[in-house]
């Protein structure tokens, strides 16, 4: 098992922020603002997009070192969020100069974003990006470019993950699938009354994690409760406690008086193909 780095302000903040969002108002896109941004907006996009410890940088994107380039992989592909929410990207690296930013652009920007405010001399794990996706930002499709420089300036190979951002589900439309990496899906419950759900899930043969939380609270999940809105990672070669590869249920108690949310967050293994389903019943 990998290392997961401790990104200190950064990863603390996603986590603050996350918790935060779970109850939050949701956007609504069928009556867009003055100032709303389009997707395919690249470089306004970019412009407003949320990354604790990032700052906007002129030029062309970095390109990868011809030697000596830490390489980072296992990262996720694709995700679908709504605006309103932050997105969390998580990849692994390797490096033997450590770490000291990550790079950041939404494909066709102009410029792009540098993250800092950490290093790490580690020379390998686990990283967790946190990315907030305005409210103001329009449903549709977008990309992900990101790379990482060790404290030697070296730098890594690009990877990419495609975003779709959608409009929030409910209750009677939630079923989600998806593979590697951390999927958060927030339910809309607006609408209905307290009571017990249910939610169906499959992983499959590769073992995959899921934890059910309400308003920032862990209610349920396939292993105890990780004591964080962010649950563990690992590679699939090394499953850790809580990931599973089966079909069954989980059973909780929604408490409308609590929030009008509900999040499942899959946390889908690295590096060995995986995939799962789940479907969530309203109360």
């Amino acid at each position: 098992m990998k290392k997961i780095v401790a990104l200190t302000s950064v990863l603390t903040l996603a986590v603050f922020l996350f918790s935060l969002q779970i109850g939050c108002k949701k956007s609504n896109n069928a009556t867009p603002t003055v100032d709303s941004i389009a997707p395919t907006d690249a470089t306004k996009l970019q412009a407003v997009l949320i990354i604790p410890g990032s700052t906007a940088k002129t030029g062309t994107f970095p390109t990868t070192s011809l030697t000596n380039a830490p390489v980072i992989s296992a990262n996720q592909s694709s995700a679908s969020i709504s605006p309103n929410y932050q997105l969390l990207l998580p990849f692994n690296y390797s490096s033997p100069n450590g770490i000291t930013k990550i790079v950041v652009q939404v494909y066709g920007a102009t410029g792009y974003l540098e993250v800092t405010g950490f290093s790490s001399s580690t020379t390998t794990g686990t990283i967790v990006l946190p990315i907030t996706i305005p409210a103001k930002v329009k449903y549709g499709n977008f990309q992900l470019v990101y790379i990482i420089i060790d404290n030697s300036g070296n730098i890594s190979n690009v990877l990419t993950t495609d975003v779709v951002l959608t409009a929030p589900v409910t209750c009677a439309t939630a079923t989600v699938n998806g593979s590697e990496g951390l999927t958060f899906t927030t339910i809309d419950m607006t609408g209905k009354a307290s009571g017990a759900m249910t939610l169906t899930y499959d992983t499959y043969s590769v073992p995959d994690r899921i934890d059910v939380y309400q308003n920032g609270t862990w209610l349920t999940g396939t292993g105890t409760n990780p004591n964080s809105t962010i649950p563990p990672q690992c590679d699939c070669s090394t499953p850790l406690p809580g990931f599973v590869g089966q079909a069954s249920t989980l059973n909780f108690t929604y408490d409308a008086n609590k929030s009008k949310n509900i999040t499942v967050v899959v946390s889908g293994c690295l590096g060995g193909g995986t995939a799962w389903t789940w479907t969530l019943n309203c109360p």
